[in-house]
């Protein structure tokens, strides 16, 4: 059994698979531990690019609470002045007043809604930006990774064919 042509054909493949599996580890231990590099680093700039938009979004808040603040003192003054009009000539101050008023709600409204569009546009553009920086550098990673791992797959069983031959 021992000086069969056969025996010594199968310790050689043995012998051959076990180099090459050593081989084989090494390099695919060493390219899973850069795409984990690789995915440690990505996860970062999305958590800085995060944290960055919540800034943003956090100074948005406080311009449109700072806007607020000056409608209601615009409304405010508004309604200090009609009161001055009111003392000289009740006509007039009618009439003032609903011109007033009118302006600055329609000014209101429309800073309001300016703001607001504004605010919503810009905070869902910086949040598409990141989410598909993020999903276009993860899909061409797994893209990448199943490739090289489905050549060296192919490599080994062309390897293990030819040697059964």
């Amino acid at each position: 059994m021992l000086s069969t042509p056969e025996f010594w054909v199968f310790i050689a493949f043995v012998l051959l698979f076990v180099g090459f599996g050593k081989k084989g580890m090494t390099v695919l231990t060493q390219v899973l531990d850069k795409y984990r590099d690789k995915v440690i680093h990505q996860l970062s700039d999305a958590q800085r690019l995060h944290d960055e938009a919540q800034s943003l979004l956090e100074s948005y808040k406080k311009k449109y609470e700072e806007a607020l603040k000056q409608a209601e003192q615009i409304i405010s003054y508004a309604e200090s002045e009609a009161q001055e009009f009111k003392k000289s000539s009740e006509y007039e101050l009618e009439r003032f007043i609903k011109q007033k008023e009118k302006t600055l709600l329609d000014r209101l409204t429309l800073e309001k809604e300016e703001t607001k569009a504004k605010l919503k546009k810009q905070a869902a553009d910086e949040a598409l930006e990141i989410v598909e920086r993020i999903l276009i550098r993860d899909h061409k990673e797994r893209k990448k990774l199943t490739q090289t791992s489905l050549n060296e797959i192919s490599a080994v069983l062309v390897d293990s064919k030819e040697n059964r031959k």
